[in-house]
């Protein structure tokens, strides 16, 4: 019998072992930061520099792999639930829950300046002597783009589209060892596999999302500093601000989804929109739109490139906290956002959903860079540069707000600012913690609301960490460290939907034919 079919007293009791380890690691947080965040950078840079190789052209194989499910004449068909089921959420909803869960507040936080730190710190920006100013500036978008765009979408969703497959056509539960210990129940190392799996999930998903909550609180403190004049920069009232957010995502985790989280997401995705519009229209819009052509042009071009530069003779440390760290911290989250949009998905087809969940997230991340990391570029290349004095302080959560200083309306759009990094922190973090109580439940498949809020609580402590050191290697690094071992299961998670379609391919109705005229 699988592991899916037997009682759910047989379910290892993932809740308590890795409720106790990420306590653990909470007390440290709490006891000595700095030792925790600086033990998690070292061990991040010997992974990043070792199998660098093995990380870059991940994201490029998930975007393959996802393209040939969709494009499938028989698999693309495949509706998640049966041939019957209806979609719970209209398609914006769905877009917005995916978007607001799988991003979170990293636009906010790295629109204006992740541009700035590729053309600054890139073997291919400045340091390039040989490259044209346009050339560098280009190259500096191009790299934005390919670590926030198609690729890093394209992890997201072949982790959910993977673990939607086997719940909803095999009654599997919703957790990231499902997918395994399925489609190769036969093999003796698979359940072990799977049990490790989940635990590892667990472990990842409440480090890597701690430091999301940390970028938030960072940022929302910075904010209110630079739109009050108060102190509010201090660990004391960045320790009130992750208390106040900590209070909201909470509570939207013990609220149902379609009265919690939908309602945050479509709130969220709603204000977004109407800044990144406001901004559009007010800042050099023919720029931008210039921008957003060679922006799309790049990303046609130059992917395959970007996946498979590893710059060998080049700066290490910037290609270890760059696109490396990026694509970690990505894989580190794929296991919760995977879970949450198996959970929201019901009734999609595969082709839907592939296409779905990496176009329109990647398509809205395309135009915002090109306006908030174009804007910073315009101004340090032909304007004050006073962003890139900023950014390159060190103060990189106020970047934002100075930007919004040198459009109209400033008064207006910074505590609107505030309030979308709040909405985008209280979503993602809701969002990972009814995931995290659907994987620590008695059956893998239900929420949990009282282990929600457990999660929700240990998540907290492990941020006060990264906002008490203030380092930002120290909040990529817890970002991405736990999701190691996820490299490696990325790719056994690819051939398990693989063979499972091929396994299933019998029992699905043929492909249909074309009448000839």
């Amino acid at each position: 019998m699988s592991t899916q079919e037997e009682t759910p007293s047989k379910r290892p009791y993932y809740f308590l072992w890795t409720a106790l380890l990420v306590g653990f690691m909470a007390a440290t947080a709490v006891i000595n930061p700095t030792l925790l965040t600086d033990s998690i950078a070292g061990v991040s840079k010997f992974f990043y520099l070792k199998f660098d190789w093995l990380i870059m052209w991940l994201p490029l194989l998930a975007c393959a792999v996802g393209l040939s499910v969709a494009l499938s004449p028989r698999f693309g068909k495949i509706r998640l639930g049966g041939r019957d089921a209806q979609p719970e959420y209209s398609f914006f909803s769905w877009m917005n829950m995916l978007f607001t869960a799988g991003i979170g507040v990293g636009i906010v936080f790295f629109g204006p300046i992740e541009a700035l730190w590729h053309y600054y710190h890139s073997p291919i920006g400045i340091k390039a002597e040989n490259l044209p100013e346009y050339q560098k500036v280009e190259n500096a978008m191009s790299l934005a783009l390919h670590v926030w765009g198609i690729p890093a979408w394209s992890l997201y969703t072949i982790a959910g589209l993977v673990m939607a497959y086997f719940m909803y056509q095999h009654k599997t539960e919703c957790t990231p060892a499902a997918p395994l210990q399925y489609a190769f129940k036969h093999k003796k190392w698979a359940k072990p596999l799977g049990i490790i799996v989940t635990g590892l999930a667990i472990l990842s998903i409440a480090m890597s999302v701690s430091s999301s909550i940390a970028m938030a609180s960072v940022q929302i403190s910075s904010g209110l500093k630079i739109i009050t004049g108060m102190a509010f920069d201090t660990i004391g009232w960045k320790t009130v601000v992750l208390v106040t957010i900590a209070a909201l995502y909470t509570a939207g985790a013990v609220l149902p989804i379609d009265k919690g989280m939908k309602w945050l997401g479509d709130i969220t995705v709603v204000l977004s929109i109407l800044l990144l519009v406001f901004v559009f229209l007010t800042g050099p819009t023919h720029y931008f739109i210039s921008t957003l052509i060679v922006a799309i042009g790049n990303i046609l071009t130059k992917t395959i490139h970007h996946s498979f530069e590893l710059y060998v003779f080049h700066n290490r440390d910037w290609v270890v906290w760059y696109p490396m760290a990026y694509w970690v911290w990505w894989v580190t989250w794929a296991p919760f956002v995977g879970v949450f949009l198996a959970k929201i998905s019901k009734g999609r087809t595969l082709r839907e959903f592939v296409f779905a969940s990496v176009m329109v997230p990647a398509g809205f991340i395309v135009i915002w860079f090109s306006v908030f990391s174009g804007f910073s570029l315009l101004d340090t290349v032909e304007g004050t540069g006073r962003l890139a004095e900023i950014a390159n302080k060190g103060d990189y959560e106020g970047t934002f707000y100075y930007l919004l200083n040198m459009l109209p309306l400033s008064f207006a759009t910074k505590p609107l600012t505030v309030v979308l990094f709040l909405g985008f922190v209280v979503t993602t973090v809701t969002s990972a913690a009814i995931s995290l109580g659907i994987m620590t439940s008695s059956d893998g498949r239900r929420e949990n609301k009282f282990r929600a809020v457990v999660w929700a609580v240990l998540m907290t402590l492990i941020s006060y960490a990264v906002i008490f050191t203030g380092k930002m290697e120290g909040i990529k690094a817890v970002g991405s460290f736990s999701g190691f071992p996820f490299v490696f299961i990325m790719y056994l998670w690819f051939a398990a939907l693989w063979r499972q379609l091929n396994r299933d391919a019998p029992r699905l109705p043929p492909a249909p034919v074309k009448d000839k005229e």
